[in-house]
């Protein structure tokens, strides 16, 4: 009975610090949601969706210190989802937005996002998760399901892309 009670604690703890961070981290789980969605309704729908996942799941949290990757990977399959039910592109430019680097030239910025727009879904993710939003190759892996070794391939390869891309001016194709 008392490994239960343990459990049970264990739990409610976890919804507490889940309800915390989804209150302070609302802005980033609505601009990571509209960056793939592009609709100011469908983001906030997903939103909802996945603070209704992540509550209705909290038992699966096995670590309350994962909570950004445990969310953002709900978040993401959530998009995911969204997107292959309504058939919609992925990536808007909003994802370079909270970006305010005064230093970098505002051409730079639209052809990196050209060329950041061409690449496969998988290859963008990851490029955003890591550069966008932060993450370490650990919890990429952990948000992403995917070996780390495979995430570090799948970044590479993405810069490779852009590299030559934004070499070769193949932006505009």
């Amino acid at each position: 009975m008392h490994i239960r009670d343990s459990k049970e604690e264990l739990e409610y703890s976890n919804r507490i610090l889940l309800e915390a961070y989804i209150i302070e981290n609302q802005t980033y789980l609505y601009r990571l949601a509209y960056s793939y969605v592009k609709n100011k309704d469908d983001a906030l729908e997903i939103v909802q969706t996945v603070v209704y996942k992540a509550l209705s799941s909290v038992r699966s949290l096995k670590n309350a210190d994962s909570i950004k990757p445990w969310i953002t990977r709900i978040l993401i399959n959530c998009c995911f989802d969204f997107i292959k039910s309504s058939s919609r592109t992925v990536i808007k430019d909003e994802v370079f937005d909270p970006v305010e680097d005064k230093q970098v030239d505002i051409l730079d910025r639209i052809v990196l996002k050209k060329a950041l727009y061409k690449l496969p879904t998988k290859l963008k993710t990851i490029l955003i998760l890591r550069f966008f939003e932060d993450f370490k190759i650990k919890d990429i892996s952990q948000i992403l399901d995917m070996n780390e070794s495979t995430v570090k391939t799948n970044l590479y390869k993405a810069l490779n892309i852009l590299k030559i891309d934004l070499q070769e001016g193949n932006i505009d194709e």
